[in-house]
């Protein structure tokens, strides 16, 4: 090759090279665009070791920015990073308002889309760290979380602007020492605590937004809320049912009518800064405000800038006229000042529904103005052998002492009731707790309880409330609607209230009576007989043979009790279990079919314990020939002891649920519940006293939708409604419902939580078993014999159902039989024919043939546990089809349950 044609070839590869280099890239600027995970573009690393640092080696806290009532101005803030379109709007505004705010920006918002944070920095509004995600209760957060949740932030805010912030805030979060050491190793210098918060639901016209603004006190800091704060839980509840369902309760779902749909944020700020404007109230930036030290939780009142600013805040207010006066407003003033601090903007969270196991209900009453309906109340409780908590009003107690010394002298208990004010705020709600509690204690009672009955509760009543060391009271079910004041019978109130699914009240629920809204002034207390005779005594166990009332031992009954004596009874009071409250092997996140090395197909063959109408053609889909023949079709446990398991299924109302719970007591039997979860969060305390009764927890799933259905036309099996993923979220929602509520119940050692699952319908498919296999769940069960408790038309039939679960033609028990029946309030008879059936059985001698063991599956489901080693009936001729003898006598029709 000559030297002219290699260095043609040479050059062709070099530009070859180029455009190549070039093509992979040189285009990678236009391509990183597109990129949507950030990682290493705001990679942290380096920023936690420094920060690591300088937190051991003790580190000075950051300072707080506060309110400061020295001003005549106060300092607006926006938490979240709007959209691109809303802040374009947003900035006009502030612009043509000529007002000054503080944008606090959480990074994952502007690592997303950081136009918004670019154009607040080029129109040089300040911009503060919001946390990476807008994380509610910071203080709560391990550390290097807290760090991380920071630092990712400064780093985005500094890669975008060129600047990182210097303050920063966090919602519903307490400013501790701990957390501004964090801050401050984290690089930044104050925490902003806000006292107005801007609800902008509420600020629907101009009207509503002067009203607001009018109440601000000069010298706050208001905050506008963009983005949703975001709480660190670790459970989601699942779907719920859109139709009424056996326990669907009053008082829990909004109305969402078009008057409560979220107002647009442009719209209220709008109105806001026009309001503002016509009061003539100027703005000033953060840094412009008081900087305060964090000492013991509590911000420094000893220097002479803070005494000022409350002594200039009081005097501002407009009621102080005498001396005398101004001196008692001007230390109740400065008491309320440190009150409000040292609460460190803590609101008060209203309690519907108390969590306990107490059988107990707790009536709440409030609008006194009427002692004729009152006294009468109190008449009626007495002869109910119940108390109650009477909410007592300012007015009420001005206008009729002596009403509210009888109500006290009679038993029952007194709480303070706050006024629905036009112009509350923290103070003047202080104020008037203050009042109501102090005439209160003067007639020999001590209030623990703060309600408002009616009218929108501002979180300024919240904070109040909490501050003064109260305890927030709500209601699950209110007995008062908006329709009702001119009704002539307690049936109408009764049908509007509760429709036909709401058979019965709950343990722990509160129920609110207003005495003073009807026209007809009778009307409450026929309502209240009407709820205790309709929705309270039908909870109590009651047969021919074994009634409450001549019973001593019949415990069965619900009492009408006062909120406190539920509330603070700590013997059947719980809480939620968290993750590390539960068994190991119990916990979610854990599958200890692992950890015991069992692959699928022994799965199928050992975990499986079936019942006699599975078979190739019937309530089974996907199975191959080979696992069909694996799959058990006796449906009981492998003993050889007479021990029956009784097991229910579905979910009910605590009238259903309660007697079978008594009836089980009374026997000293337990059982296995197999739990229908859609619906348990709105009657937790029913599954946790369920637990507590020492019964096995098991899963029923959360939907009830069956893994494959029956086509009626050519008798083949459809696939399930549900698809994989479905499925697999409907068996997480499940489970993590039940940890919640009964994750951490363990009697004598024995946890009530199992990893047991019945399938709805008792219909399987190969899909669904791979589901619930990744999901955890131990063992699979359906049962020997369904008793159709929800078709018994009469007690005999019931009677002989549980009798065929349990013995055989020759009277002897069905060793390991397990009886599947409902706790559904749709099983009229179930708990009165088991308790006459475990009340023979009682009588019966140790070495009767007929005498049974009823356990729970737990007590046999373990060690490991084979359904494929099979114990065969020995008394059994070898002629006779075992599972064709167990299916003639099983109660069982295809597509049972």
């Amino acid at each position: 090759m000559s030297k002219k044609k290699l260095l043609i070839a040479i050059t062709i590869l070099i530009i070859a090279a180029i455009c190549g280099y070039l093509y992979f890239y040189g285009t990678n600027e236009s391509t990183y665009a597109d990129i949507t995970d950030l990682n290493n573009e705001y990679n942290i690393d380096n920023e936690l070791t420094d920060a690591q640092q300088k937190l051991n080696s003790d580190i000075k806290p950051a300072q707080i920015y506060v309110d400061s009532f020295d001003k005549n101005a106060i300092a607006l803030t926006f938490d979240g990073l709007p959209d691109p379109t809303t802040t374009d709007r947003l900035l006009d505004l502030l612009d043509k308002y000529q007002i000054k705010a503080t944008f606090f920006v959480d990074g994952s918002t502007a690592a997303k889309d950081n136009d918004s944070l670019k154009k607040i920095y080029q129109r040089k509004y300040p911009i503060g760290n919001y946390t990476y995600v807008g994380l509610a209760e910071l203080d709560k957060i391990p550390t290097e979380e807290v760090l991380a949740q920071l630092l990712k932030t400064q780093k985005v805010i500094k890669v975008t602007t060129g600047t990182a912030p210097d303050i920063f805030k966090a919602p519903r979060t307490i400013y501790t020492d701990k957390l501004l050491k964090i801050a401050a190793a984290a690089g930044l210098n104050a925490a902003v605590k806000t006292n107005v918060y801007v609800n902008p639901d509420t600020l629907t016209t101009d009207a509503a937004a002067e009203s607001f603004v009018n109440q601000i006190i000069p010298g706050s800091i208001v905050s506008v809320p963009i983005a949703t704060p975001v709480n660190r839980v670790k459970y989601e509840p699942g779907k719920t049912d859109e139709k009424p369902a056996f326990d669907k309760q009053p008082g829990l779902n909004v109305n969402m009518s078009d008057d409560n749909k979220h107002q647009n944020i442009v719209d209220v700020t709008e109105r806001l800064l026009k309001a503002l404007q016509k009061r003539s109230m100027p703005t000033e930036y953060i840094t412009d405000f008081r900087l305060v030290n964090q000492l013991n939780n509590k911000y420094s009142l000893n220097d002479t800038a803070s005494f000022d600013a409350v002594k200039t805040f009081t005097q501002k207010m407009v009621f102080l006229t005498d001396k005398l006066f101004f001196k008692k407003a001007f230390a109740a003033a400065q008491d309320y000042q440190v009150i409000r601090q040292n609460n460190n903007s803590i609101k008060a969270a209203p309690i519907n529904l108390i969590l306990t196991t107490e059988p107990a209900v707790c009536f709440t009453f409030a609008g006194l103005s009427k002692p004729s309906v009152v006294y009468s109340i109190l008449a009626q409780l007495k002869q109910m052998n119940a108390t109650g908590t009477f909410f007592v009003m300012k007015n009420d107690i001005d206008k009729n002492p002596q009403l509210i010394q009888t109500i006290i002298n009679s038993g029952n208990e007194v709480g303070v009731g706050i006024r629905s004010l036009k112009n509350a705020d923290f103070y003047s709600t202080c104020s008037e707790i203050d009042y109501v509690q102090n005439r209160l204690k003067s007639m020999g009672a001590t209030p623990q309880l703060a309600m408002q009955p009616w009218g929108g509760i501002t979180d300024d009543t919240r904070e109040a409330v909490s501050a003064m060391g109260l305890t927030m009271i709500g209601s699950y079910v209110s007995v008062v609607k908006s329709n009702m004041k001119d009704y002539t019978s307690p049936q109408q109130v009764m049908q509007e209230l509760f429709g036909k699914y709401v058979y019965s009240m709950g343990r722990g629920w509160i129920v609110y009576f207003r005495l003073d809204y009807y026209t007809d002034d009778s009307l409450a207390g026929k309502v209240m007989d009407l709820i205790k005779r309709d929705k309270i005594n039908n909870i109590a166990y009651n047969s021919f043979y074994d009634d409450p009332r001549i019973n001593p031992n019949n415990d069965s009954a619900y009492s009408i009790k006062s909120v406190s004596s539920v509330l603070f009874n700590k013997t059947y009071r719980y809480k939620f279990a968290t993750e590390n409250k539960v068994p190991e092997q119990l916990r979610s996140s854990q599958n200890p079919l692992l950890n015991e090395h069992i692959d699928f197909k022994n799965y199928i063959k050992k975990r499986y314990i079936g019942n006699p109408a599975i078979g190739a053609d019937s309530n089974t889909l996907g199975f191959s020939i080979a696992q069909l023949h694996t799959l058990d079709t006796v449906g009981q446990i492998h003993t050889d002891k007479p021990v029956v398991f009784l097991t229910f299924d579905d979910w009910g109302t605590d009238a259903s649920i309660n007697k079978l719970l008594y009836v089980l007591r009374k026997h000293k039997a337990n059982a296995t519940f197999f739990i229908l979860t859609h619906n348990v969060l709105k009657n937790p305390n029913l599954l946790r006293a369920i637990a507590v009764g020492g019964n096995d927890i098991g899963a029923h799933s959360d939907m009830h939708k069956p893994m494959t259905t029956q086509n009626v036309h050519n008798n083949t099996m459809r696939p399930s409604v549900q698809s994989r993923q479905e499925y697999m979220q409907d068996l997480s929602s499940c489970y993590k419902k039940l940890e919640t509520i009964t994750g951490d119940v363990s009697i004598n050692g024995h946890p009530a939580l199992t990893r047991y699952f019945r399938p709805p319908q008792l219909t399987i498919s190969k899909m669904g078993f791979e589901c619930l296999y990744d999901n955890g769940f131990s063992y699979i069960i359906d049962g020997s014999y369904s008793t159709h408790d929800y078709d018994q038309t009469n007690l005999q039939g019931m009677i002989n159902s549980i009798k065929a679960a349990i013995f055989d033609e020759n009277g002897k028990v069905r060793n390991g039989a397990i009886l599947v029946m409902h706790m559904s309030d749709s099983g009229e008879y179930t708990a009165v024919a088991l308790d006459m059936i475990l009340t023979a059985n009682d009588q019966r001698k140790d070495n009767d043939p007929a005498k049974f063991i009823p356990t729970r599956l737990s007590d046999y489901l373990k060690d490991g546990y084979d359904q494929s080693n099979p114990v065969f009936d020995k008394e059994l001729s070898p002629t006779v089809d075992y599972n064709k003898y167990l299916y003639k006598n099983s109660g069982y029709n295809i597509g049972d349950e």
